[in-house]
């Protein structure tokens, strides 16, 4: 599961576990507030999650310096992808969970969610794709996770004032080549912190 610290990924997490899915998660960013929002899912369901943490700026710090800026939401969800998927292959873990709410943010209209999945084979699965927002609060606020996630945090310095809500595919692998992409994604895996949450 990519968590982001949000409201809508610890809920989606949550649905994967009542399903009786066994869930790892990993976080690009500091962990602090996220291993808080692990603990409150992990001492719901009595089980350990593993949190994988990587640093994001190893790979936003060349995509803003090299890449269209109206693209950087794409890209980053792209690299975030491929990191978690080698992350899962190496885990024996079986497919990707994100929170993504169609049409909510920059990186999650419809345009872009094909763009960003391709990055990956992986099977991504999107339970809150067609929830209303207000079925996703309601539904953070009943797990015990809605306080948590909208404690304030830093934003992502990274966002820009004007995103591509309409990416093709062409242009952002236009745009992934002005970067060394598996150069990254190598530096990323090598930077992963695992820890168990409970």
């Amino acid at each position: 599961m990519l968590i982001s610290g949000g409201i809508d990924s610890p809920v989606a997490g949550y649905l994967m576990l009542k399903k009786a899915v066994d869930v790892s998660a990993i976080h690009f960013g500091k962990p602090e507030k996220v291993r808080a929002l692990l603990q409150v899912l992990a001492r719901k369901f009595s089980r350990k999650i593993t949190l994988f943490s990587v640093d994001h700026n190893l790979f936003m710090k060349e995509i803003s310096a090299n890449c269209n800026r109206r693209y950087a939401c794409v890209l980053c969800k792209r690299m975030m992808f491929r990191i978690a998927e080698a992350v899962a292959n190496k885990n024996k873990i079986d497919f990707l969970i994100t929170g993504c709410n169609l049409g909510q943010v920059a990186s999650q209209t419809l345009d872009n969610m094909a763009v960003t999945s391709s990055a990956v084979k992986m099977i991504i699965i999107r339970p809150l794709l067609c929830n209303d927002k207000l079925e996703t609060m309601n539904l953070a606020k009943q797990i015990g996770t809605y306080e948590l996630s909208t404690v304030k945090s830093p934003g992502c310095p990274y966002v820009p004032d004007h995103p591509a809500t309409k990416a093709r595919q062409d242009i952002v692998e236009q745009e992934e080549a002005r970067i060394d992409v598996n150069k990254l994604v190598e530096q990323a895996l090598s930077s992963v912190v695992v820890e168990e949450i409970q």
